[in-house]
């Protein structure tokens, strides 16, 4: 027969095992919600009707805030938000980043990725885009951009959202609950052979 103290050596060292197998590094947060820009903009044509690119994007500010992004300030008491130009007929590639601004010392951003022209003319122009969100102290996050511009007598302007697009679960959590289950299972089989 064991004596106490060998099995509580050994309850001590089973312990410290699961410990280990249990614990997981700490990961940054996934970026949730969404934030809303609008500002001036110009086009290579002048007419966004024909135009195949911006050129420049002034007066740029943040309209709207949601999940990750409150507490950044909106309309032009908000961040400066630096909008870089883009061509987007056609898309030649990725515009890294598309939009960024600082706000209580944490980098916004948004890397535009993909993009598909939905409609052009009336004085409109509609786009959609896929790409990446960045905020300091978060995960990188897929997010979707949606983005309309106007033009009606000389007056210039864009409205611009992103929102993050849900992340799954990298089977992390399936993982624990296999090593779980099969630590149960040891200490069953210890036991069992304990008292036979």
């Amino acid at each position: 027969m064991k004596t106490p103290s060998k099995t509580i050596l050994m309850l001590l060292v089973i312990g410290l095992v699961c410990c280990g197998l249990f614990s997981q590094q700490a990961q940054a947060v996934p970026i949730v919600g969404g934030i809303s820009l609008a500002g001036g903009y110009t086009t290579n044509t002048g007419n966004i009707n024909t135009a195949t690119a911006f050129t420049s994007f002034p007066f740029v500010f943040v309209t709207g805030v949601s999940g990750s992004y409150t507490g950044v300030g909106t309309g032009m008491s908000g961040p400066s938000v630096t909008m870089n130009p883009f061509s987007f007929n056609p898309f030649s590639s990725s515009v890294t980043p598309l939009w960024t601004f600082m706000s209580a010392g944490n980098t916004y951003s948004f890397d535009l990725t993909v993009l598909s022209l939905t409609q052009q003319g009336n004085n409109t122009l509609t786009l959609n885009g896929t790409g990446t969100l960045h905020i300091t102290g978060f995960t990188d996050t897929p997010g979707t951009w949606v983005f309309t511009a106007n033009n009606l007598s000389d007056t210039f302007s864009f409205s611009s959202s992103n929102g993050a697009v849900g992340v799954p679960d990298s089977g992390s959590a399936v993982a624990l609950l296999g090593i779980a289950l099969a630590g149960i299972e040891g200490v069953r089989r210890v036991l069992r052979a304990r008292r036979s």
